[in-house]
């Protein structure tokens, strides 16, 4: 015995109906990141704009 893992066969191309593409959604995590980003990077603008750019 092989110690590789049996894999199926690939399905071959045009073998059967055109598959239309998958829309993959970010998960729920990702997403909650990218809005705490969006909010994190808007405040420190607001925060040089205030100040005059200067730290």
């Amino acid at each position: 015995m092989s110690a590789t893992p049996s894999r199926s066969a690939a399905p071959v191309a045009g073998a059967g109906p055109a598959v239309e593409p998958v829309l993959r959604i970010l998960p729920l995590g990702s997403g909650l990141m990218l809005i705490g980003l969006g909010l994190g990077l808007a405040f420190v603008a607001l925060r040089m704009r205030q100040g005059g750019g200067v730290s």
